[in-house]
């Protein structure tokens, strides 16, 4: 298989462009959902019709289209403040709360606790089921992000690559012509494709940390947290020291959950320890009840949480930059490289 203009960096183009349009559609399906979470009012909503979703993941809202993530979408009404009856169709649902009002062919016709503006592009969120969905977006982005980069860098080193191999040779006339060794850039092209993989996956991780903390700020369960202990994480010697605590807590049905160990900022060792030793024993934590794998949020330590990834967003980026520049670079040696033969052919 050639590298330049064949299937290969083709089929990466359709996948980078496929997972870029799904990144960019639960994002702002997420966006909207803290929107409507935030600023909507609450009412109750009749389910009134549902249907899979599997082969055709989309929806129209007036002109605008959706992607809809989930492979169930349930169409609901409700009153609005003003009085007049309101309905959206196509409002996605988890897996795990679809079983509760789906069975097979059938959708049990309830009315659900919900959350609602009077925007008609504003899709209405299930309170019962916003926790599992904002869940799945955040799954869904960081999937599609990490696959939306594997590509674009794919793509981008099979393209120049390529353009390196379809440089006629001097000397050459009008016939066909055979393909030269591949003539690209060695140290800039490889050091670009390092950088922009690096930095976007770096970028990309960082910005993904901050959507979920702002996830379970805004839909994560609040309670009181007991601190069983608090640890120096092993570093090497010129390392900034850095710590980790064990956390154990209870949930609404009383179940006791363990977590740890888990990374905490140096400010807020100090505030939970004295002379190296423990003397704060809770502290309020947010958690996802249906995930108990994902890490905890510790409330009082969000704010430096929150400052490292953007940091880690902003280092991130500026590598990105770095090496786009590297591959621009690399891109306009090839091209005069071929100006070049084209001139003595």
């Amino acid at each position: 298989m050639r590298f330049g203009g064949t299937a290969l960096p083709r089929l990466c183009l359709l996948v980078a462009v496929l997972a870029t349009l799904t990144l960019l559609g639960c994002w702002d399906n997420k966006r909207i959902m803290e929107q409507v979470l935030a600023g909507g009012y609450e009412t109750a909503a009749q389910v009134v019709g549902a249907q899979y979703q599997r082969k055709l993941p989309f929806a129209l809202d007036g002109y605008k289209p959706r992607f809809v993530e989930q492979d169930i979408s349930v169409d609901l009404t409700w009153k609005g403040r003003d009085g007049k009856n309101r309905e959206f169709r196509k409002v996605p649902v988890s897996e795990s709360f679809a079983r509760n009002i789906v069975a097979g062919d059938q959708v049990k016709l309830v009315a659900l606790p919900a959350k609602v503006t009077d925007d008609t592009t504003d899709v209405p969120v299930i309170l019962a089921d916003a926790q599992q969905r904002l869940a799945s977006l955040q799954t869904w982005i960081e999937t599609s992000g990490y696959v939306a980069l594997a590509t674009w860098a794919a793509y981008a080193g099979l393209t120049l690559f390529g353009a390196g191999r379809t440089r006629l040779r001097p000397g050459q006339g009008a016939g066909p012509a055979a393909p030269a060794p591949v003539d690209v850039p060695p140290r800039r092209t490889m050091l670009g494709l390092g950088l922009v993989l690096i930095g976007g996956f770096m970028a990309f991780h960082a910005w993904s940390e901050q959507q979920s903390l702002e996830t379970m700020k805004s839909a994560g369960t609040e309670v009181i947290a007991d601190i069983l202990s608090v640890n120096d994480m092993p570093r090497k010697s010129s390392d900034k020291p850095s710590y980790a605590v064990r956390l154990a807590w209870k949930d609404g049905r009383g179940a006791v959950h363990h977590y740890g160990p888990t990374p905490i900022s140096e400010r807020f060792y100090g505030e939970i320890t004295k002379n190296g030793q423990l003397a704060v024993k809770q502290t309020t934590i947010r958690f996802r009840e249906d995930d108990l794998q994902t890490r905890p949020l510790i409330v009082a330590d969000a704010p430096e949480q929150s400052w490292r990834s953007r940091f880690g967003v902003t280092g991130g980026v500026g590598l990105l930059l770095v090496g786009l520049g590297c591959l621009f670079s690399a891109a306009q040696y090839i091209r005069r490289q071929r100006e070049i033969g084209r001139a003595h052919v």
